[in-house]
């Protein structure tokens, strides 16, 4: 039994939007990376907020199955483009020293970029709907990136001012392109505090996990 011409359609639809995940994530992380060495800019590459709002974009108002493929595949893009371009900056900056990619850490990051895709795909395709799944998705990514830049800051309180931005930033695009009425914008104000909490606990989590697995304690 054949696919259907729905399935047909979808799956040319995930496959156009590729490329431009692909282009998203090339640009986000050749950004981070070149933020890395950066005296103003150096937080960027330490926090999350570039790559949440990289996935929001890709995945707003589309089906499932588009958001987590886009999702993955930008994350992954940007990964790579961080890693290699970190590499490729810094034989720039300090030329004849030794320094390759760590494949271990950069594979580490890549299947999490898969799960994160994956997980932020659906938490994020519904951003812009006009009913409650839209306000929640929407309150999720600004609570992710209010508590990307208060996670980042606790310790490091000179990066608020550059992670912070980030993230006003992130939020007023998101919001901009998907709020359409005040009822839509209350909607997600009163979701943002719950999020906010839960975004905590999830943007804690890859750093926990890298510290666990590489130097095995947290």
């Amino acid at each position: 039994m054949g696919p259907t011409d729905l399935q047909v359609d979808l799956r040319a639809r995930v496959l156009r939007g590729l490329p431009v995940a692909v282009m998203g994530g090339l640009a986000t992380g050749g950004f981070a990376a070149w933020a890395y060495y950066a005296d103003t800019l150096r937080p960027v590459a330490h926090s999350f907020g570039l790559w949440i709002t990289l996935v929001a974009l890709l995945s707003l108002r589309r089906t499932l199955a588009e958001a987590v493929a886009r999702s993955t595949t930008g994350l992954a893009a940007a990964v790579v483009a961080f890693y290699v371009g970190k590499d490729w900056m810094y034989a720039l900056e300090y030329p004849g020293a030794p320094y390759s990619v760590n494949t271990e850490v950069l594979q580490e990051w890549l299947v999490l970029a898969v799960v994160a895709g994956c997980l932020f795909g659906w938490a994020f395709h519904r951003i812009g709907a006009d009913r409650r799944a839209g306000a929640v998705s929407t309150a999720a990514l600004m609570g992710l990136l209010v508590a990307d830049t208060a996670r980042r800051s606790y310790n490091y309180r000179s990066d608020l001012p550059v992670v912070g931005t980030v993230a006003v930033v992130g939020i007023v695009l998101v919001l901009a392109v998907t709020v359409r009425s005040p009822r839509q914008l209350g909607a997600v104000a009163l979701w943002a505090v719950p999020m906010t909490v839960l975004g905590l606990l999830l943007v804690s989590l890859p750093d926990a996990l890298e510290q666990l697995t590489i130097t095995g304690g947290l």
